[in-house]
């Protein structure tokens, strides 16, 4: 093809003098080479020490991440336990020590280790520093979190988080979820090696079409471990609150991970309404049902300050429903510029309940609002979006190596 885009034509052959003769020009065709075989797609080692329950963020977060980067030809091979976890302190640590072993027996046969980043990871971390394979770390928290969800763990936070230190030191990469961890892990390990691939929701399964839970009662929902960081005393006082509108119930869908918590969720009165853990299919279903998702996260550990932008955000939003979140960068700015919900102050009962009510009591607006947040997600938050952006981080990895 020319510039223009048509065909080019063969010209005339062309003559060439020698003593004022002419000889004809002959074209000489080199044989067809066979075509270059496709070069080979670069293998990944995932490796997640935290246990992929069906149904949490977690697996969530590595399944699709794994599923898109299969579909964009790179063999990933996942080193992980499934399964409910176990509790102990000594299975606790048999289960890290089954995954490094797993981990390293497959290094060898390894372009690149991607890391759901853990403390416990550090010995598959070392042995890829050494053996010169390219690594990424993908941040979900600062250390703190670790130990929030690990309590038992806290005499040992100075050396853990050393360690975990250590790790974006060593990496070629980091993959952080909100624009503040990257800063944050900018900072940690002294390099700019960091880049910004957020969370997001699989639009095909979180999407306005399809099937509504129906309840003979309107309802909000909230549905995540039951936890004091997930708001949910917020939301009991809420609902008791003489400003929650009359005959809208609070579905709150969850296990208790709290056991402090237990007493007043079972004890709590209508409009409460409390269901176990509910299986992912079911999940779209219950979001468009409802009037509104909540996710009036409170922090009293101090871990918001980086950002925050949980999975049930965007899978609320994705499925057409209007949400209300507490005032946290992350889910805050993205609720404010995209105009799909309300912002409250974060552990406002009252103001939880005001948030309710008007949705509730303005089906327009809580419509307009649920549109515009399914737009945003199907256009810039899925799934496949984010395994193409860290599709994107890896070749620029192995590009450098």
């Amino acid at each position: 093809m020319d510039r223009a885009g048509g065909d080019v034509q063969p010209g005339p052959r062309r003559t060439r003098r020698r003593g004022g003769g002419s000889v004809q020009g002959r074209s000489f065709h080199e044989p067809a080479s066979p075509p270059l075989p496709a070069p080979r797609k670069p293998r990944i080692l995932y490796v997640c020490c935290e246990r992929i329950v069906p149904g949490s963020a977690a697996a969530t977060h590595v399944t699709e991440i794994c599923e898109g980067l299969g579909r964009r030809g790179y063999p990933v091979t996942l080193r992980a336990e499934r399964g409910a976890a176990r509790s102990g302190l000594v299975g606790q640590l048999g289960r890290y020590a089954r995954i490094a072993l797993s981990a390293l027996a497959a290094l060898p046969r390894t372009d690149l280790v991607y890391f759901r980043s853990h403390f416990a990871a550090f010995p598959v971390a070392l042995a890829a520093k050494i053996l010169g394979r390219a690594t990424i770390q993908e941040i979900n928290g600062v250390y703190a979190e670790a130990f929030v969800t690990h309590p038992r763990f806290r005499r040992l936070k100075g050396v853990l988080s050393a360690l975990q230190r250590l790790q974006y030191r060593w990496a070629d990469a980091l993959i952080a979820v909100t624009p503040q961890l990257v800063d944050w892990s900018t900072r940690e390990a002294g390099h700019g090696r960091a880049f910004h691939v957020g969370n997001g929701a699989n639009t095909k399964v979180f999407a306005p079409g399809g099937p509504r839970m129906e309840r003979e009662r309107p309802y909000v929902l909230f549905f995540g471990g039951m936890t004091r960081w997930h708001g949910v005393e917020t939301m009991l006082e809420a609902a008791r609150s003489p400003a929650w509108p009359q005959g809208l119930d609070l579905l709150m869908a969850g296990p208790v991970v709290d056991e402090s918590l237990r007493s007043a969720l079972e004890g709590a009165p209508p409009p409460v309404v409390r269901l176990d853990r509910v299986p992912q299919q079911d999940l779209p279903a219950m979001i468009r049902g409802a009037v509104a998702g909540l996710v009036p996260n409170v922090d009293p550990s101090g871990i918001a300050a980086q950002g925050l932008t949980p999975l049930k955000f965007f899978e609320m939003l994705a499925c057409g429903r209007p949400v209300v979140v507490s005032d946290f960068r992350g889910m805050a700015d993205i609720v404010r510029s995209g105009g799909c919900g309300l912002v409250i102050p974060s552990g406002d009962a009252e103001a939880l309940a005001r948030a309710v009510a008007r949705l509730a009591e303005n089906p327009g607006e809580a419509r307009a609002m649920g549109e515009a947040g399914a737009r945003l997600i199907a256009a810039e938050h899925s799934w496949d979006a984010r395994a193409a952006e860290t599709a994107r981080v890896i070749e620029q990895v192995l590009g450098r190596k």
